[in-house]
């Protein structure tokens, strides 16, 4: 994750990598520009300035996340959410970012990884749960 010294902390972004490739990126620029908001209705976060989440219908193919669809404050106040509660909280949340997490937390063992790919609808947290298969 970064921010750019000397700015009010609007610009920034976190994330995810994997083997050096970018798999998803979290950007308050991207998240304001395309939405006009400053956060996801579905990361449940304090900003109040949020967009509605994207109909599956609605996304493109073959990205596992739509440009801006998360900003850097819903990755920043989901991951600290994230390491306060218990996992399995994490993995019926409504929230995508929380759910993506406990697909990689090594709490969740294979069986719970294949029950929640069996349901899970958004691209992000699939790819993650593949990734996780792949890797164990």
């Amino acid at each position: 994750m970064t921010s750019y010294k000397g700015s009010t902390g609007y610009i920034g972004r976190a994330w995810i990598t994997l083997d050096g490739e970018q798999l998803v990126n979290f950007s308050n620029q991207d998240t304001f520009v395309e939405f006009g908001t400053m956060s996801n209705i579905s990361a449940d976060t304090i900003y109040k300035d949020q967009h509605e989440p994207i109909k599956n219908e609605e996304r493109s193919k073959d990205k596992i996340m739509e440009k801006g669809e998360f900003s850097k404050y819903d990755f920043t106040e989901t991951a600290w959410e994230f390491i306060r509660m218990d996992i399995e909280s994490a993995m019926i949340s409504e929230n995508p970012i929380l759910r993506s997490f406990a697909a990689v937390d090594r709490r969740v063992g294979m069986k719970r990884i294949e029950k929640l790919k069996s349901s899970e609808k958004h691209p992000m947290v699939l790819r993650l749960l593949e990734i996780r298969e792949q890797t164990d």
